[in-house]
């Protein structure tokens, strides 16, 4: 029998998608591997160039992956939240972390090193299978940004970025969607490669529209809709 804790850390196993091959009793064999750390809000989790030595899964809070500029601007490529995953590069190569990565909220982290993945888990194809579809599924969202970035105007990104945090709340909802807005407007603003100034226009233009509303530091997608068709 496994406690409380165990329970917890057995379920977000369960939720990442490239240990979906294994039975239950073999994803109990990471279980004492998982190293459990907290952060505080705006804590640097690792920077660009560091070693990698872990993987990193996020029990509570979230955390923004990004890369700095030779001039010091901040780029943000990810924002990953609860029962998400990122770091996944060095259980691969070994290498180091190709960005930088800092809690936007106070967090709950466990960590497993590459070591240990790999006496667990490297002679199982079925999951490195998973995690090569996994980073593919990447490259092609930094694709699809770079994409965007090129062919659509600032007002369409926000749109899309706003239907992607709403995808990862709720990906099925044709009802209004609520989440908290634990980005600032200059994050969303790096996220979507514009001004401050353009993402807080068009949130307003957004929700005098009545497709959002901002309200508390929460956010309501009123019409899903109407705002697919702002990101087109």
């Amino acid at each position: 029998m496994i406690g409380n804790s165990e329970e917890k850390n057995l379920r977000l196993l369960k939720k990442v998608p490239f240990f979906a091959p294994l039975e239950e009793e073999e994803l109990r064999l990471l279980l004492p591997f998982l190293k459990e750390k907290k952060y505080k809000k705006n804590q640097v989790i690792f920077h660009e160039g560091e070693p990698g030595h872990y993987l990193f899964l996020i029990r509570s809070g979230s955390v923004k992956v990004y890369k700095l500029s030779e001039d010091g601007k901040e780029k943000i490529l990810r924002v990953f939240g609860p029962e998400d995953f990122f770091a996944e590069l060095p259980l691969l190569d070994g290498g180091k972390y190709p960005a930088s990565a800092e809690t936007l909220s106070a967090c709950t982290l466990l960590c497993l090193s590459r070591e240990d993945f790999t006496k667990t888990c490297s002679g199982n194809a079925e999951i490195m299978k998973k995690i090569y579809e996994i980073v593919g599924d990447r490259l092609r969202h930094f694709t699809t940004m770079v994409t965007d970035l090129t062919l659509k105007d600032a007002s369409c990104r926000l749109a899309g970025f706003l239907l992607e945090m709403a995808g990862q709340k709720d990906p099925f909802s044709l009802k209004e969607i609520r989440f908290p807005m634990e980005l600032t407007h200059q994050d969303i603003a790096s996220l979507i490669g514009t001004a401050r100034e353009t993402v807080s226009r068009a949130l307003k233009q957004l929700e005098k529209q009545g497709i959002i509303e901002i309200k508390e530091r929460y956010l309501t997608i009123l019409d899903k809709e109407r705002l697919v068709q702002a990101a087109r």
